[in-house]
């Protein structure tokens, strides 16, 4: 009984220290998982913003085709109307 009230404030402490550490690792714990979740969902994010890129740059391609059809078949429509009516 002498020794433990020679040195309670040290297993006071000691436990102390521990416990502290003991609610650190806690808190890293869910803070690392919680980074974790997030993560993943930015990278599911990113995946389908990819997928989303690659169709619309598709509809943008296939769109300046039809574009330049359209072009040139109205370049040949007013060709053929200027040679109608310089030949009148």
């Amino acid at each position: 009984m002498h020794l433990i009230k020679e040195w309670w404030f040290l297993i006071a402490f000691t436990i102390g220290i521990f416990g502290g550490l003991y609610k650190m690792s806690q808190t890293l714990n869910e803070t690392l998982l919680n980074l974790k979740f997030e993560i993943t969902r930015l990278s599911e994010s990113l995946s389908d913003s990819k997928a989303d890129r690659v169709r619309l740059h598709e509809r943008v391609d296939n769109t300046d085709n039809r574009i330049d059809k359209l072009e040139t078949r109205t370049s040949v429509l007013e060709d053929w109307r200027r040679e109608r009516v310089s030949n009148r």
